[in-house]
């Protein structure tokens, strides 16, 4: 399958629509008409650079996650399609995406990134996703675009948006993905960034005529290319840069590169040396986090040292000291002054999931308070719903 596949009736009314997600009609149409006041913007910084993310505040988010789960969800999505899709049989994410072209043996690497892919996708387009694509009305597809765009954009922030940025080219990517694969190249998308790979030789007309071909189906939706991010590379020559979304393709298998899984022993190092001066800042807790991350990624990509470095991890879990421990204590309390008579907050359920993590760091060194505290919130909170049955 090339092309995603939408497998069930349009929803043929803003009636329906409202029933579908589970939301009276009238506030409905509220939330789509004031979606300008409905988002909260910020900057944080990446790789050195400022980016504008807008957070969706709680009915409106609410909302989203409803049409991510209703409607975005339910669609069949082609496997080329490898970022910021929920698939619970085909896991899709940058480590698949490189295995794709990994188990292919590939001999050259076109990287194609997509500028500013959000910011510039119009809401005239996911009009038309949701018009052209679903067969909704125009009605629906109005309703839709206004709850799922933000300043005639798709809103860097919202979950509806990776869903957006997939199905963006619902009509065109699929007959380029085939054409590719007649010529013996591999097509794959993680939301902008495009990658193909051939394991034979490609010529240098024949490299940049597939360039243009995925940079003219950009154009088609007013979208440009990141020319400085543009990469041709052949393993021949390239050795530890021979990369498909940050990970070594050299072998069957992609992996770190020698430099990063370097720079994580090191971090590894420096944990321990951190452990043995403060083990109860939280400075520590961030920094042993952050390495943590990385550990698991080597052991998401099944490399041989994982496990050591794990082991090693574990022996310099982060602490809590008596005067957190004491605070932990009195978040506890505050907790169970909650009403368990009513349903939960959304609020009060993240507030309580927190402590409860918490608490299962106090074990680390105070098993038996944590414990106790644990108990006695699990009683006082025995209707507590998962995050996600409240959200949907």
């Amino acid at each position: 399958m090339d092309k995603p596949y939408y497998p069930f009736r349009p929803i043929s009314s803003i009636a329906i629509l409202a029933k579908t997600l589970g939301i009276h009609e009238k506030m409905l149409l509220n939330l789509a008409n004031k979606v300008d006041d409905s988002y909260t913007e910020f900057l944080i910084n990446v790789k050195g650079k400022d980016r504008t993310v807008y957070e969706p505040k709680h009915d409106l988010k609410k909302l989203q996650k409803r049409i991510n789960h209703r409607i975005f969800e339910k669609v069949q999505y082609p496997v080329y399609l490898q970022g910021g899709i929920k698939d619970p049989s085909n896991k899709r994410d940058y480590v698949e995406n490189a295995k794709i072209h990994c188990e292919r043996d590939p001999n050259i690497i076109i990287s194609i990134d997509i500028k500013s892919f959000y910011d510039n996708i119009k809401s005239d387009y996911v009009f038309n996703v949701y018009k052209n694509f679903f067969i909704f009305p125009d009605e629906v597809s109005e309703i839709l675009t206004k709850l799922t765009t933000f300043k005639n954009k798709v809103p860097q922030g919202a979950c509806t948006s990776s869903y957006l940025a997939n199905l963006i080219f619902f009509n065109t990517e699929y007959s380029l993905v085939s054409k590719f694969r007649s010529t013996g190249i591999c097509y794959t998308r993680l939301l902008d960034d495009v990658t193909l790979s051939s394991n034979k030789f490609l010529s240098e007309e024949k490299i940049s005529s597939s360039i243009k071909d995925v940079v003219a189906m950009f154009r088609k939706y007013k979208l440009k290319h990141n020319n400085k991010k543009t990469k041709v590379e052949c393993q021949k020559n390239a050795k530890n840069s021979f990369k498909i979304t940050g990970l070594w393709v050299g072998h069957s298998k992609p992996k770190t590169t020698r430099h990063d899984r370097r720079y994580i022993r090191l971090l590894v190092k420096i944990c321990e040396n951190k452990f043995k001066d403060d083990k109860y800042s939280l400075e520590y807790h961030t920094f042993w986090n952050k390495t943590s991350g990385l550990v698991a990624k080597l052991s998401r990509l099944e490399q041989s040292n994982h496990v050591s470095l794990r082991e090693r991890m574990s022996m310099i879990l982060p602490l809590y000291d008596d005067k957190e421990k004491d605070k932990i204590i009195r978040e506890c309390k505050a907790i169970l002054k909650f009403n368990n008579k009513v349903a939960f907050t959304i609020g009060q359920v993240e507030t309580i999931n927190k402590v409860i993590g918490k608490l299962g760091i106090l074990a680390r060194n105070n098993k038996s308070l944590s414990k106790i505290w644990r108990s006695r919130i699990r009683k006082h909170c025995q209707s507590l719903p998962s995050k996600r049955s409240m959200w949907l």
